[in-house]
């Protein structure tokens, strides 16, 4: 599988960086042990004190530093920060084309593979980290729709809902492109 995924990130054509501040995010698989016959992807939940995506479920990452020597670096410095990933474990696997937040900033999405299992604690950032298994991410019985206002429209957005948490807005629409690249999901985005 983990080939697979790499052969397809590399056929994916890239589009050209958008000019406007950049972050990145890490799509980590979990693959060692029994996650290499049933792979999950890490998502963190962040804390509700923080002043913007209070609460929201996403990929770890973020903003990219003036010291980060590639936006890849910025996800590995992230995931670290927020939940103690250990860069040495990641095995980087390709690059998903960016998005635009509502808050304008360019998301650059890397899938990488954690090939050691990993003590992942928390920052003062994260409230919650948890995994989800691709299986239910792929299985269309899990998928819901919801509505949101994007780029001055309205879409049907995938969402999951799963232990509590609840996967959607930019974070969904990053699932539904991984799925849809490496696993040929052909989960549409709709306007609605």
């Amino acid at each position: 599988m983990i080939e697979e995924i790499k052969y397809k990130l590399k056929s994916n054509n890239f589009e050209k960086p958008s000019g406007r501040p950049q972050a990145s995010v890490l799509i980590a698989i979990l693959n060692y042990g029994k996650f290499i016959e049933s792979p999950e992807l890490i998502y963190t939940q962040r804390s509700n004190h923080l002043s913007s995506h209070s609460g929201e479920v996403s990929f770890p990452g973020g903003k990219a530093n003036e010291e980060d020597a590639s936006l890849f670096e910025t996800a590995l410095r992230e995931s670290n920060e927020e939940m103690s990933l250990q860069s040495k474990d990641v095995t980087e696997l390709g690059k998903l084309d960016y998005l635009i937040s509502r808050h304008k900033i360019e998301v650059n999405p890397f899938v990488a593979s954690v090939d050691q299992p990993q003590d992942l604690q928390p920052n003062e950032e994260i409230q919650e980290i948890f995994t989800v298994p691709l299986s239910f991410l792929l299985d269309a019985n899990n998928m819901e729709r919801e509505r949101i206002e994007r780029q001055g429209g309205v879409w049907l957005v995938p969402t999951w809902n799963l232990k509590n948490q609840k996967i959607w807005g930019l974070t969904a629409m990053i699932t539904v492109n991984f799925l849809n690249v490496c696993f040929d999901a052909n989960i549409e985005i709709l306007e609605g």
